[in-house]
């Protein structure tokens, strides 16, 4: 298991093994989601080719599920973004963590 999935595990442990209802754990499953969601988009999206994202942005009626998925792989292909996410991710799992102890959630 690498760091990553190490530090998700553990967060996912504590909250499932907390005494909190299960619509709070809930909540903090989903506030976990939104949150990288709104961390790695930006990065992703900077990672499109200009000319690619200027064309996406003049012409959203060009916009297909086919087309949003060859940005995304060439986003993802860039080897930058998955340094740059996991870089950020790792942070923000780290953040994670200390709210979880800050909120009495035993590790």
């Amino acid at each position: 298991m690498d760091a990553f999935d190490h530090k998700v595990t553990e967060i996912l442990t504590r909250v499932q093994s907390s005494s909190l209802s299960d619509t709070q754990k809930a909540d903090i499953y989903a506030s976990i989601h939104n949150g990288l969601r709104t961390l790695v988009w930006p990065i992703l999206v900077s990672h499109i080719p200009e000319s690619e994202l200027k064309d996406a942005v003049d012409h959203p009626e060009t916009m297909t599920v086919t087309r949003y998925g060859e940005l995304m792989e060439k986003a993802v292909s860039d080897p930058a973004s998955a340094r740059e996410i996991h870089e950020e991710v790792m942070g923000a799992l780290g953040e994670i963590e200390d709210l979880l102890t800050k909120q009495s959630i035993p590790a």
